[in-house]
């Protein structure tokens, strides 16, 4: 046996080393577990490499899951609460576009780097390549064992991620640990990635243009986003589709037609751009399809525009409503994020702690919560591991 702690924290992520620190800060020895050769390698790679840590804009409206339970939770431990945390361990943020929040050096390794730091300075033991193959309730505890090796503790906080991006470690394991205990896992599907699309528009891969993406399935419109969009060889991409994408992939599994509709000038109404087309067809006949649409959109795409609809009318419709048909997406591999998870009415909203077995908790991304791109996801992992950690220590005593 490695040892015996009051508090095992299985995954070594975000939410993993928030938990962490803030059980040691309450009194808790602590064990980080992680199935890695190091912690927090997630971390490294979140906002390409700058570590989007929150959003400005931070609201319950920016999940997907229960937004009760997400409102409670982000009440308790919100964006203050997130300065501060950061503060503590040394690291100043700064705003950015689109309220995304970084840490001012912009760079992912500084904030890894000064969480590392909190856990050694608060004598946090990191045990690395520990695969958790079972967690048995046993002695008013839990023996935690791996492939090789178990550990015993008072408290176990399960943080071990969800299924999205495998190569940091995040296959799924959780879901089994904690189905055995009797909690529910609802369907799970990848989220915040690319799109398949039928008949892809190749001609236009690698345009990157502002505009606003909508889903729709079975006739119904689902949900909007805006930013910048991203046209690729088999389908879409960039900020408003991966806010889609979970959907989309919902939609699919239950047999929906699932489609996707750029409003490629959203500034604009209809009749505004309208009146505008009738004007330049009198006034720019003269100008190649290929030119056309030049500057009205960017180059490829007024001609892909203009080559498909011949009218003021045909354009300004295509452009309001550049439909494309779902097929699919790029799978967990590519996911940032998992939608679904562990059913959060199983779950305590203020203190994590799992409604099913006393002294187990349950945080971040292996539960069924999962946020738009742009911070939401990360703020999820300081906040439910922030209040999962504090209640482990407060009931120790």
């Amino acid at each position: 046996m490695l040892g015996k702690t009051d508090v095992a924290v299985i995954g070594g992520g975000a939410s993993g080393i928030a938990a962490a620190i803030f059980a040691a800060r309450g009194g808790a020895d602590v064990y980080i577990c992680e199935r890695l050769p190091r912690v927090g390698k997630k971390i490294l790679a979140a906002g390409n490499g700058r570590c989007n840590l929150s959003n400005a804009h931070l609201s319950p409206e920016r999940y997907r899951g229960d937004i009760g339970f997400v409102s409670h939770a982000l009440n308790l431990f919100g964006l203050s609460e997130m300065f501060d945390f950061f503060e503590s361990v040394g690291l100043p943020c700064t705003e950015l576009e689109n309220g995304k929040l970084f840490p001012q050096s912009l760079q992912a390794s500084s904030v890894l780097d000064l969480l590392r730091a909190e856990c050694e300075r608060l004598k946090i033991k990191e045990i690395t390549d520990f695969f958790v193959t079972s967690i048995k309730k046993e002695n008013g505890g839990f023996r935690i064992v791996s492939e090789d090796d178990e550990i015993f503790a008072k408290k176990v906080i399960v943080a071990c991620g969800g299924m999205a991006s495998p190569k940091f470690g995040t296959d799924g394991n959780g879901y089994n640990l904690l189905k055995k205990f009797g909690h529910t896992v609802s369907e799970l599907h990848p989220a915040l990635l690319q799109i398949k699309t039928e008949k892809p528009r190749k001609a236009l891969k690698g345009i990157k243009h502002v505009g606003k993406a909508t889903l729709i399935c079975g006739g119904r419109k689902i949900k909007s986003s805006e930013g910048e969009l991203l046209f690729t060889d088999y389908g879409l991409s960039g900020p408003p589709v991966f806010n889609l994408s979970g959907d989309a992939a919902l939609a699919l599994s239950r047999g929906e037609k699932a489609e996707i509709s750029l409003d490629l000038l959203p500034q604009m109404d209809f009749r505004g751009l309208l009146e505008q087309m009738e004007k330049r067809v009198l006034k720019f006949s003269h100008l190649s399809e290929e030119n056309f649409l030049n500057g009205v959109l960017p180059k490829k795409l007024g001609y892909e525009i203009r080559r498909s609809e011949s009218t003021a009318r045909g354009m300004t419709r295509l452009m309001k409503d550049f439909r494309f048909t779902v097929s699919g997406t790029t799978g967990f591999a590519n996911a940032q994020v998992t939608s679904g998870g562990v059913n959060t009415s199983e779950i305590d909203n203020g203190t994590m702690m799992s409604k099913k077995v006393k002294n187990l908790y349950i945080t971040g991304e292996i539960m069924n919560v999962d946020g738009d791109c742009g911070g939401f996801n990360l703020q999820w992992a300081w906040c439910t591991g922030a209040l999962a950690g504090q209640d482990a220590a407060r009931t120790l005593k």
